[in-house]
């Protein structure tokens, strides 16, 4: 039998270890119990004593523990035949990384479970008065937004998130965790991605490219992952409700404005045809035309065979992490905000 090299021997040794702890974390696969108790209780304190040290640095680690990994990953290909061992415990090693830095909140109970309340279910009527709410809340806030002053922004939006109850489970935002420099930042733009959270180092990322309209809804979507929320749509209904508490008219009025996208969508899923355009008809133009600015405005910057090929396999990622309608999950937030806008 042909004696196995120490080198191999090594790196299998490491990936045993590493597969050991994978298994044990995706248990929480099946026992929100757990899961809860790590977004709970170890979450909030790893996050908070990683991104305290991740702050030392201007740029992000996230990023650059990516693109290293990927290097590396690329080195041990090229010689697979030796490296395949290394390449592996690499692959085990970073994927462990991920669930315990952040990814074990995939696996915990939902918003609505957290609330003690059923997801609300479709009532026309309800949602025909939603939207006339909402068409004038809009019409009423807008406002020209020039210049905003994103520091103070990011500082309401932390002491929003600071004030809200325990029992709905998100850490607190702490003051160091501000979003960091990225050095491939026009990727992101490439493939229609405006922010992620860093599972490696608790970051936040906010694509650079975002205009200062949209930013406040972006930058408390964002946060609401670092403190713990996993989905897109959760993530949205907390924007929403952090730019609505907001003292600067200025502020409520990006939050109303980034919600639109995805009223409009479920209102054109929702209602006939010529009700729809009756009730789209109601925002005045100047709403209409931010909406359109914005979208030609990503649009000149998305490169649609790689976009495309990041959308499905972000859809297929989501799918696998108990959010079960992949990206279209982002549109549930109108159901979230039916049934648990008068709560937080």
């Amino acid at each position: 039998m042909m004696k196995m090299e120490k080198p191999v021997r090594k790196s299998l040794g490491s990936a045993l270890v590493a597969a050991l702890l994978l298994g044990v974390v995706l248990m929480c696969r099946s026992r929100t119990a757990w899961a809860d108790w790590y977004a709970l209780h170890f979450y909030p304190a790893w996050s908070g004593a990683v991104s305290w040290l991740s702050a030392r640095v201007p740029f992000s680690l996230d990023e650059w523990v990516v693109i290293l990994a990927a290097v590396l990953a690329l080195a041990h290909l090229v010689r697979l035949r030796k490296r395949w061992a290394a390449l592996l415990a690499l692959l085990l090693w970073i994927t462990v990384w991920f669930y315990g830095g952040w990814g074990i909140n995939y696996f915990r109970s939902s918003i609505f479970e957290r609330a003690g309340k059923r997801p609300e279910v479709f009532e026309p009527q309800r949602f025909r008065l939603f939207l006339e709410d909402y068409a004038q809340q809009l019409n009423a806030s807008y406002r020209p937004v020039e210049e905003l002053d994103r520091a103070a922004v990011e500082q309401e939006v932390k002491q929003y998130y600071a004030t809200l109850s325990p029992d709905w489970g998100l850490a607190k935002p702490k003051a160091w965790q501000r979003p960091k420099r990225l050095v491939v930042n026009r990727l992101y733009s490439a493939v229609g991605v405006t922010g992620y959270v860093g599972p490696f180092f608790s970051e936040i990322q906010v694509n650079e490219d975002t205009p200062d309209r949209q930013y406040p809804f972006l930058f408390a979507h964002e946060l609401s992952h670092l403190l713990g929320v996993s989905s897109e749509a959760e993530a949205n209904f907390w924007a929403w409700q952090a730019c609505r508490a907001s003292a600067d008219p200025l502020v409520r009025y990006a939050g109303l404005q980034s919600l639109l996208p995805y009223v409009l969508s479920n209102a054109r899923a929702a209602l006939p045809e010529e009700e729809f355009v009756r009730w789209r008809d109601t925002l005045r133009p100047e709403v209409k035309a931010v909406l359109q600015d914005e979208q030609a405005f990503w649009r000149e910057r998305y490169v649609p065979w790689i976009g495309r090929l990041q959308s499905k396999f972000y859809n297929l990622f989501l799918k696998g992490h108990r959010i079960r309608s992949g990206m279209a999950n982002y549109n549930e937030v109108v159901q979230m905000i039916l049934t648990l806008q008068d709560n937080p």
